[in-house]
Order: C-alpha cells, then structure tokens, then sequence
C-alpha cells in the first residue's frame, strides 16, 4: 500500500520550491464591535511538484494552532483520490508516520515538508489528529448521547479541559443533535478561547468564497458564557444548515457551496443593513434558546429604540416573548423567532449603517420574495403499521416488472464495447486457423489394410 501511495504522488509533492507573502479578506460577525472586513496574513508555498498552497500565519511567521486544526476538519480537500476524507477515520487509525508538534509551532515551509498539509489522512500530529485525540474527546462525550458524540468528532475545543465541558453541556442543552449534526454536515467546527478584538464577547468567522480557509471559527472571549456561545454557534447555524429559510437563515449571499459571496463597491448600504437583520435575528434566537437570562444583555439593544428605556428592559421584553418559563430549541426556536421577530425589540436594531434596520430590511426582501428559502430535510421512510414490506410483496405478473436483485444493474463501459468492436474483424480467422492447427496436431485414424481396426 505504501509503495502504491509513493508512486501516486507528484515528484517533489513535498519539496517547497518559493514562498510569497498573500492575505486573505474575510469579514468576521462580532458581538458589540463594527469591524468590516478584514485581511488575515497568509504566505502561498508552491512545490518542486507545481501545486500551490495558501497558509495563514501569525506575526511571528508560524500557522497558527486553530489553522492547522481547520486544515484538518476541512474533509473536502487534502485527499489523492479527490474524495472526501473522514475525520472519525483518522482520529481512529493509527498513521505510519507521526510528527511531533514544535514548541514554537510550524512554520509553513516545515510543515509542507512533513507531507501532513497536502494529504492529512496519510500521517499524522501529535495533540492534532493522532488517536489519543479521539481517546480524550470520548472523555469529554461521554455523557451526550450518540448523535452529539458523532457529531463531536468533527468539533475541536482549544481551551481548557473545565472550559470544554462547559462548551459541551451548552450545546447538548441548548441545541437538538439534529442541529449540531447539521452543523458540522458539510464540515468540522473549532471553538477556541481568544481575544475577538475591540472589545467584542465573541465573533464568528464562517466560508467565505474569498478565503482559503473553509473551516469555520468561533473565538470566545474571556468572560464568555451561555448566551455568547450560542450566539456564535446561532450565526454557524444560520450560515451552514440549508434546511432553514426566511428570518431564521442568513440574508447574506451564498454560492452553491454555502461560502458567503462578497460585496462590492457601491453596496454598502445593503450590506449594512444584512448585517442588522442578521445581528438581530441571531440575538432574537439565542433569546429563545438560553437556559437561563442573560445577566448582561449584549450591547446591541441600545440601538433598539423600542419595548422600553434601558438595555435592560428591552432585553427582558424580549427574552419574555420569545422564552418566557420555557426556553425552545430545534423547530420549536426557530418557529418562535419566525413567528414573533417582527415583535421584538431587537428588530429595530440599526447598528451598521448606511443601511436600513433589521425590520424595514426584513420586510422589504420578504415583500420581493428574496428570502431564503429553506431545502427540505432528507427523512427516513418508515412503514405504515399493519403494511407488508417490499421484499416479501408478490410481484404483479407482468413482463415489465423484474423481480429486486441484490445487485445493482451497471450499463457497460462505451470504451469498452468500442474496444471490442475493434476485434470483431479478427475473430473469424483466429477461429479458423484454430481448427487447422488442431486438425494438424491430432490425425485423424485411418482403418488397416487387413480391413481390422488400427491398434
């Protein structure tokens, strides 16, 4: 197997031929700040073999940690065969060839060099996707249910171990395992303790179609709690799961592959007021979803001149329409926002601007038909009670009608029939030839003089 995999590689695969500084613009949701976009530092390192690759790094020239674990979740690339990777598989396998993590970690030529960035799934990093990965995040699951363990195989916690299991006991309460399996369906998930920057609780940086990077992050701050992290993990969930639709999805631009598009020069002020609607609807949700209130309301609602004179008792005007004595997740959320957005104080929200407020917004695209329109969920056919199971059901006699085969039926390779066509001139001949050098290798017997038959 090992000599297979060496002749499949393009010479040089791992052998960096130049390094040229690169960035890459990406445009993180914050809570309480009013960056726009901005660029992460990234070096492009381009092999002997010919191949390109693009890799953040931080100011001491080094990828970063949370990088280096997206490249890893991120199961579409880094495969030879061009499908996807499986990240429960090589959390479970023990790779031929581990690398030991640097104390001052990799710089992108090193890590070029050891081979792991262009094919993850072929060896393996020590504290990154070695198997004790998946021994210590067993630890931490295991008491979530089944669907949260699968689904927490594709999530990685940069923080402490007491920070983790606070992480884990949110999620398993405030989100279904439908949800949490959805959000990492199309991809893997880091969470990591930081600083988000300008004084922010928390941001959430999902795809972008600009970015090289389609891992999403979320940063805490350090006095995050309940209602930042669902916050974040709302936004992640807007952006990833296309069973959402209308107010409870993202009204930014996404191409076919769920990556935001970017806007352009002269969209501003429709690109702000996305950002309210957005904002506010994801507030509205981590309202409806939180255990417990909030003990101080996200600074958003000093924007929101409605349902009463202070942060405060807009929030709590909100958090009593939206949960009152009991808090929803999964459908029942989302119907609850869908239902009462247009009611809460934080509809008004008018934080970015030029641009209009969530409301005025929501209406406006929901009057045009350009809301997001949710794709139905795929769901398991079950038998009626009392029903008889196809394989046992009598087959109508009809000469249309073929009875189920175990395997399935594979029309024949064109090339391969052109192939045989091909041949069909020679056949003939080799057939006859066949027969005289037969008849010439075996004589026929003939009767004696005597008229006996031969011995």
């Amino acid at each position: 197997m090992e000599i297979f995999t060496m002749m499949n590689r393009k010479k040089g695969y791992n052998q960096v031929a130049y390094v040229r500084r690169s960035t890459d613009p990406v445009d993180p949701l914050l809570i309480g700040g009013r960056d726009g976009p901005v660029r992460i530092k990234t070096v492009t390192v381009t092999t002997k073999s010919g191949d390109k690759y693009e890799m953040p790094v931080d100011g001491n020239g080094k990828v970063p940690k949370e990088y280096i674990y997206a490249r890893f979740l991120d199961e579409s690339s880094g495969s030879k065969t061009g499908r996807p990777r499986s990240v429960a598989v090589d959390l479970a396998t023990d790779a031929r060839r581990v690398f030991d993590y640097p104390e001052k970690g990799f710089t992108p030529k090193e890590l070029i060099e050891t081979g792991w960035w262009q094919y993850p799934n072929e060896s393996d990093i020590y504290g990154v996707d070695d198997t004790s990965m998946a021994g210590s995040l067993a630890l931490m699951l295991e008491k979530a249910g089944r669907g949260v363990q699968e689904s927490g195989k594709r999530i990685v916690l940069m923080m402490p171990e007491e920070s983790a299991k606070r992480v884990w006991r949110i999620l398993r309460d405030d989100f279904t395992a439908s949800e949490l399996k959805r959000a990492v369906k199309d991809g893997g998930l880091v969470i990591r303790e930081g600083n988000p920057g300008k004084g922010a609780g928390g941001y959430y940086a999902g795809r972008f179609e600009s970015s090289s990077v389609k891992t999403p992050l979320i940063v805490l701050g350090p006095n995050w709690d309940e209602d930042t992290l669902v916050h974040e993990f709302t936004h992640h969930l807007r952006q990833t799961d296309s069973t959402r639709g209308g107010v409870v999805r993202t009204p930014f631009r996404l191409n076919e592959k769920g990556e935001r598009k970017s806007y352009y020069a002269g969209q501003e002020s429709e690109y702000n007021s996305a950002r309210n609607l957005e904002e506010a609807a994801t507030v509205a949700e981590a309202a409806t979803r939180t255990r417990e209130p909030c003990g101080w309301p996200t600074g958003y609602y000093e924007h929101t001149p409605a349902h009463g004179n202070t942060l405060k008792e807009r929030y709590a005007y909100d958090r009593e329409l939206l949960a009152g004595d009991r808090p929803r997740k999964g459908r029942a959320a989302e119907k609850r926002v869908s239902s009462k957005f247009e009611d809460t104080s934080i509809s008004h929200l008018r934080y970015y601007f030029p641009g209009s407020n969530a409301e005025s917004y929501y209406k406006r695209r929901k009057s045009d038909g350009t809301l997001p329109v949710a794709s139905k969920p795929a769901r398991k056919t079950r038998s009626k009670p009392g029903s008889v199971p196809a394989s046992v059901r009598p087959v109508a006699a009809s000469a249309n009608v073929r009875r189920y085969r175990r395997y399935r039926h594979r029309d024949p390779d064109p090339k391969t029939i052109s192939g045989l066509r091909a041949f069909l001139p020679f056949i003939k001949p080799a057939i006859f030839m066949t027969a005289i050098f037969l008849a010439c290798s075996f004589p026929i017997p003939r009767p004696s003089a005597s008229g006996g038959s031969p011995p």
